[in-house]
């Protein structure tokens, strides 16, 4: 059984459940030894999870928890981040300023112009435009993990082709260059979205990576369920070395 999660949300990104200390309560009933708090970072411009004018109140509550659970579990304070250059400044700022040292890269947008959607991708030129943004990302040096590495495929039905397998070999190449610990998601397996996809993480198996398996939880409950478990499988049928992250 898992000890860890390091990619949770909560309420405050609208489209997940549960307040941040549910998923405390729950991390600790499950004997977790550690857990990030990685909700979608607000943005000032553009798209936004969690709006930009909410930064404020929601600092002081994910404060408020982590200073009343500290003691139970380990909690690392994070976002979840799309990597555009022009917001690293801010990104920065988030480290220095407020405490979130734990960045991880969720590769939603890609692009200069964040012009491909991956949970709207449906041609193979957008999916190498993506590879190219998640590179770019992991080069960064700012985050701790690549999340949800194959997030693409929750649209893209095309078949299996060489240029997929060139975008996987790029990336995986880059998590191993930079030493970039790769998740298996465990939330893409809800509902068959497309991810993790066999493919993609038997070309990780290629390569010398860490690799973790992360509930994505948007509901307390999904911390560790029978969805959880099958992304466990799914690591353990491709002889995936799964380990803790810290």
């Amino acid at each position: 059984m898992l000890q860890a999660n390091y990619h949770t949300h909560s309420r405050w990104c609208n489209h997940a459940v549960g307040e941040i200390e549910d998923y405390l309560e729950k991390a600790i009933s499950l004997g977790f030894k550690e857990i990030a708090l990685t909700d979608h970072v607000p943005h000032k411009e553009g798209f936004s999870w969690i709006p930009f004018d909410q930064l404020g109140q929601y600092n002081i509550a994910i404060d408020e928890a982590i200073a009343k659970y500290q003691d139970r579990i380990r909690i690392f304070k994070g976002f979840e981040c799309e990597h555009i250059l022009s917001e690293v400044d801010y990104y920065k700022r988030l480290i220095e300023e407020y405490g979130y040292t734990f960045l991880i890269q969720g590769q939603h947008l890609a692009g200069k112009n964040c012009e491909v959607n991956a949970f709207n991708c449906h041609e193979e030129d957008e999916i190498l435009i993506y590879a190219d943004s998640v590179c770019e990302g992991i080069a960064s040096g700012f985050y701790k993990l690549l999340a949800h590495p194959d997030v693409v495929y929750s649209s893209y039905k095309g078949p299996w082709s060489p240029k997929q397998e060139r975008a996987f070999h790029q990336i995986f190449a880059c998590c191993e260059e930079y030493h970039q610990p790769v998740e298996i998601n465990a939330s893409g397996l809800r509902g068959d979205r497309g991810y993790p996809r066999r493919e993609v993480f038997s070309i990780a198996k290629q390569y010398d990576l860490r690799f973790l398996i992360n509930s994505d939880a948007h509901d307390p409950a999904w911390l560790y369920d029978d969805i959880t478990m099958k992304a466990e499988q799914f690591a353990q049928d491709l002889d995936l070395p799964i380990s803790p992250l810290l």
